[in-house]
């Protein structure tokens, strides 16, 4: 019987039998009758969102449940198809606003810097044919004036400094260009997440040297947690002293691991009543597997990649979550897991495994959504989400974790 929150997983785990059924011969793509199902899911579906559900794209200005998100798939639509490229960009900005920004909120995924860092690139990468948009240079001033709400924001990735620090690291990946984001200015946002954390870990007399607390809470996943920050950190290890990466990060990281349930999975947050019931990105085993995965990469510790191991497990196991379909706390997101595992292992298992999840997500079976999105159009908790896995799957090893893999 499947534990609450999840349905039975009835998918027949990993043969080179079962593979075949999605995987190509050499099980190192999916097969192209798989991938024709997906393309034939992926069309019918971007119809639909843009007609029959296109007054919700607008329902606000950002990635996670706004227009950005749907801009955000274009962006990543062309950087995986050269033939429609530009077309992809264009597609893009039709669902930016930048005029209407607030200027309340410093995050990549719910505030004002997932719109200007995407408008930024796109500025860029098109060049002369960006007549829609401001300056590339012009747009990355208004992104690091955000650096403004630094103090008065939390540290975490869907609000605070570690969505900003992703912000930042987007830009800078697809804009080559030293000087459009100074190392100054994201020293200084690491340098912010890492005195708070300090001074939190001291204030409450931590084992960890680093600890950071949202709404009276200390959250351990992707979304408002440790181990969203730490990825974010990681990610920018370039402009954090090797100090700081061996007394405060590493220390943190092993501290992080000790938190684990016996399943695989981890605790929503610390000393959470809620036990060993969450598995997704946002609180769960689906939001440390890509940490764990750059820990291995960085630091050289076999036990890093053995935990993201078991984490997938415990995500194969009950990742079939109730709640439906969404990136964020749902089966999308969850499928992620396998993707990035199989980057990092090229082991079929893995693939197969996103395919079943990212099959789930597209059958919509009569019964496996029991909480629907209050944003339907929206990336992280409707159909856009579904619509970048399944894109993601047809390109895997080009595939990205929408706004918290750079």
């Amino acid at each position: 019987m499947a534990p609450k929150g999840t349905f039975e997983n009835n998918f027949e785990d990993y043969s080179e039998a079962t593979a075949l059924t999605v995987l190509n011969e050499t099980q190192d793509a999916i097969s192209s009758r798989f991938h024709t199902k997906l393309q034939k899911y992926t069309d019918a579906k971007l119809h639909f969102l843009t007609t029959e559900l296109a007054s919700d794209i607008f329902y606000d200005n950002t990635v996670y449940t706004g227009s950005a998100g749907l801009a955000l798939y274009y962006f990543m639509s062309a950087l995986k198809k050269k033939e429609t490229y530009t077309e992809n960009l264009r597609n893009a900005l039709l669902y930016l606003n930048i005029n209407n920004l607030k200027g309340r909120r410093i995050s990549f995924l719910c505030g004002d810097a997932g719109p200007l860092a995407l408008a930024t690139v796109i500025s860029y990468k098109l060049g002369k044919d960006a007549t829609d948009l401001p300056d590339y240079k012009t747009l990355a001033q208004r992104l690091t004036s955000l650096m403004s709400l630094l103090n008065a924001s939390p540290d975490e990735l869907l609000y605070g400094k570690s969505g900003y620090l992703y912000a930042l690291l987007f830009v800078n990946k697809y804009i080559d260009e030293r000087s459009i984001i100074p190392p100054h200015l994201m020293e200084k946002v690491i340098f912010s997440i890492l005195k708070s954390g300090k001074e939190y870990s001291e204030q409450v007399k931590s084992s960890s040297p680093l600890l950071w607390h949202w709404h009276d809470k200390v959250y351990l996943g992707g979304a408002h947690g440790v181990a969203g920050i730490l990825y974010i950190l990681l990610q920018a290890q370039a402009h954090i002293s090797a100090n700081d990466m061996q007394n405060f990060i590493k220390p943190t990281l092993d501290w992080l691991l000790n938190q684990k349930f016996p399943s695989g999975n981890f605790p929503s947050s610390l000393k959470s009543a809620s036990g060993d019931r969450l598995v997704q990105w946002c609180h769960g085993a689906p939001g440390f597997v890509p940490l764990l995965i750059l820990a291995y990469q960085i630091f050289g510790d076999d036990k890093y990649i053995k935990t993201a191991l078991q984490c997938g497990n415990a995500v194969w196991d009950r990742g079939l979550t109730t709640k439906g379909y969404s990136i964020c706390h749902g089966v999308s997101g969850n499928a992620y897991t396998f993707i990035q595992l199989y980057q990092v292992t090229k082991q079929p298992i893995h693939l197969y495994r996103a395919c079943c999840f990212t099959e789930w997500c597209c059958l919509e079976r009569s019964g496996t959504e029991l909480q629907p999105p209050e944003r339907p159009a929206s990336l992280f908790e409707g159909l856009v989400g579904r619509l970048l896995l399944a894109r993601d799957m047809q390109a895997v090893q080009l595939a990205h974790f929408p706004a918290y893999t750079v």
